[in-house]
């Protein structure tokens, strides 16, 4: 039977006018730990652990910058990295997607990797070494040469490889390596993490009757952005022709954030469809999930397989009543020809060892080797990581003595 939707998007058309927007500037408080009553925690504040980012943004917040733009661009790229301090998402995209030029963004990376700890804002583990090199001076060209090329053969300790490389002898090579194995390949080692405890609140909410998938966006998720309606005013009753062209220009970058944010909401609906569409049996009918990547998912969207990785970063559906992230709807393939989910795998592996005789239980190879007689091809050892990931016990455990 086919599968019907039924979406509830936000209600609030797009405001391209300057005078329809309006700000909300209280809601920058939101966040701020508070005590009784709803007074601002003061102690919360000062006894709170320094993330990597609230390190970064002290520190931007300091530096001499062309104009307030480019200081919010560095709070915005500040935002993008990850974990380990790093930006994995290629400029080229972020400014296509936001609409911002590519050598804004640019200049603001390069204000980044300036700022301590060093290496912060790299882009590959190459890039942060030398980041780091860099700023500790240590320049010659053998450190350098290893840093930007020669990682590889540094992990295997091939120091007659990277001699041969480098045209240089292998003393003077270890004496290099020395200095790049001395630095640190997450710059954000050292700070608290930057991720709050929180409640998951899901995105959406799905549901099924009858073969029909309804999908809830939840609205208090979404963010509701706005602009001051005093800067449009200005617009209108300055005769300052510099106040006008620095208004007019801020409001278009606002508006393009807004547009962009909008974006991502109807990505994030997209997929979910798409999400519904399919995964159709393990909605309906229970079954397993269907195999699919995010880049085949990225290619039915039309768009890159990075926007469609940050769309689901961090999203959450309920389904009977369960939290479940996004990333849960993308398994892997076990055969070539995609048609076997590694939950599909494990669920065989469960089957079998159900059935199985007590007195001599199915070894990880007999498992494998009746997998293959299903068309299933996996390896010994994969059969042995599916079964710890089942919590069943190796046969030996499982013998009935």
């Amino acid at each position: 039977m086919p599968t019907y939707y039924e979406t509830e998007l936000p209600n609030e058309d797009m405001r391209s006018e300057y005078e329809q927007i309006e700000l909300r500037s209280e809601e920058t408080w939101r966040d701020m730990p508070r005590g009784s009553g709803n007074a601002l925690d003061i102690s919360a504040v000062l006894t709170r652990e320094l993330t990597f980012r609230d390190y970064l943004n002290e520190q931007i917040g300091q530096m001499r910058l062309v104009d307030d733009g480019m200081l919010h661009l560095c709070r915005f790229l500040i935002d993008c990295l990850d974990g380990r301090g790093y930006l994995d998402c290629p400029l080229e995209e972020l400014s296509k997607e936001f609409g911002i030029p590519f050598f804004s963004l640019e200049q603001a990376l390069y204000a980044i990797q300036m700022l301590d700890p060093p290496g912060i804002g790299a882009r590959s583990l190459s890039e942060c070494l030398i980041l780091q090199l860099v700023q500790s001076r240590s320049l010659d060209p053998l450190t350098i040469g290893i840093a930007r090329n020669g990682l590889e053969q540094l992990g295997r300790r091939d120091y007659k490889g990277l001699a041969a490389m480098l045209g240089a002898g292998v003393s003077e090579i270890k004496q290099a390596s020395a200095k790049i194995l001395a630095l640190e390949p997450i710059p954000s080692r050292s700070f608290a993490s930057s991720e709050p405890i929180a409640y998951i609140v899901p995105d959406a909410a799905f549901s099924v009757e009858q073969s029909r998938v309804t999908i809830e966006l939840n609205r208090r998720v979404l963010p509701r952005l706005s602009v001051n309606t005093e800067y449009s005013a200005l617009l209108a009753t300055s005769d300052d022709p510099n106040v006008q062209q620095y208004v007019r220009e801020k409001l278009t970058e606002a508006n393009a954030i807004i547009k962009g944010v909008h974006m991502r909401c109807n990505t994030i609906l997209r997929l979910l469809t798409l999400i519904a569409t399919e995964q159709h049996d393990f909605f309906c009918s229970g079954g397993t999930l269907t195999p699919i990547t995010m880049q085949q998912m990225a290619e039915k969207m039309d768009m890159s397989t990075s926007t469609v990785s940050r769309a689901i970063q961090n999203k959450y559906i309920q389904y009977r009543g369960r939290i479940v992230p996004l990333r849960s709807f993308f398994t892997t393939a076990i055969r070539s020809d995609a048609s076997v989910s590694s939950q599909a795998v494990r669920q065989r592996i469960q089957d079998l060892i159900k059935t199985e005789n007590p007195e001599a239980p199915l070894s990880d190879e007999s498992v494998r080797i009746a997998l293959s007689a299903l068309g299933i091809e996996v390896s010994r050892r994969a059969v042995a990581k599916y079964r710890m990931a089942l919590d069943i016990p190796p046969s030996s455990q499982r013998k009935k003595r």
